[in-house]
């Protein structure tokens, strides 16, 4: 007896009609993917105009040394930070990271399952659930901080999700192409949340931002700092010290 007659369904007049809510969804995602690397690249360059503004050379700061779990909660007041010195916008990353590759991993085991059974294998089924449940985790954790960079992130996953929704995938209604898709998309949103990074944390405007949001003095303070600082150095020192002075006054 097949899964339809296990399972019956109630009968729909036009059941094209589910799927007209998401119709712009699924048709912008595709826009949305494509102009993630020219909308990062302006980003950047626009990052980077304020660092010479502020008179600071470009510069490639290497990421920290993480520190054993067990010392972690000795970082911050914020006890959930992976390094001394993390800011919330790079932990909000770092978590888009672990929900992407996860959610990468699954649709993967999800088109081996396929090409081994059926799409609509329970086994299919199960793993692009946990895909749409990782999808999930990185909208909720890309709305954590105010950063445009972070934003486009949060509006690619909630497209990817609609995109799976709308393809029936997590019932078993996509095909084994659906699927590749659905992963291609999901390649492409973690390269740019690796972008994403890189340009985080190799911008010294970036960083401002975050340590001053909209408070004019941390901002004043920073630029007077930055205009001495000779160094990578000095000028990781004045962040760091507008970090201590002007903390919770964004």
């Amino acid at each position: 007896m097949s899964r339809k007659d296990d399972f019956p369904l109630p009968r729909l007049d036009n059941p094209l009609s589910i799927l007209d809510s998401f119709g712009k969804a699924v048709q912008n995602l595709g826009n949305i993917i494509n102009n993630v690397d020219s909308k990062i690249r302006q980003i950047d360059n626009a990052m980077q105009s304020i660092d010479r503004i502020l008179n600071v050379p470009p510069t490639k700061i290497p990421i920290p040394t993480p520190i054993p779990t067990q010392t972690r909660r000795k970082t911050s007041s914020g006890s959930h930070f992976s390094y001394e010195g993390q800011t919330e916008v790079d932990y909000c990353i770092e978590c888009a990271v672990k929900h992407g590759q996860t959610a990468k991993v699954l649709l993967r085991e999800a088109i081996q399952r396929a090409m081994a059974a059926s799409p609509d294998d329970p086994g299919v089924i199960e793993k692009v659930r946990g895909a749409v449940e990782e999808l999930v985790g990185m909208e909720d954790d890309t709305e954590t901080v105010k950063n445009d960079r972070v934003a486009l992130l949060n509006k690619m996953a909630r497209s990817l999700r609609k995109y799976i929704y709308a393809k029936g995938a997590e019932i078993g209604k996509a095909t084994l192409d659906d699927l590749k898709t659905i992963k291609e998309m999901t390649d492409k949103l973690v390269d740019a949340v690796y972008k994403v990074r890189q340009i985080e944390s190799e911008c010294i405007a970036c960083k401002v931002e975050d340590i001053c949001g909209t408070n004019l003095k941390c901002l004043k303070f920073i630029e007077e700092g930055l205009k001495k600082a000779k160094t990578k150095e000095e000028a990781e020192k004045v962040l760091n010290e507008a970090r201590e002075r002007f903390k919770g006054e964004k």
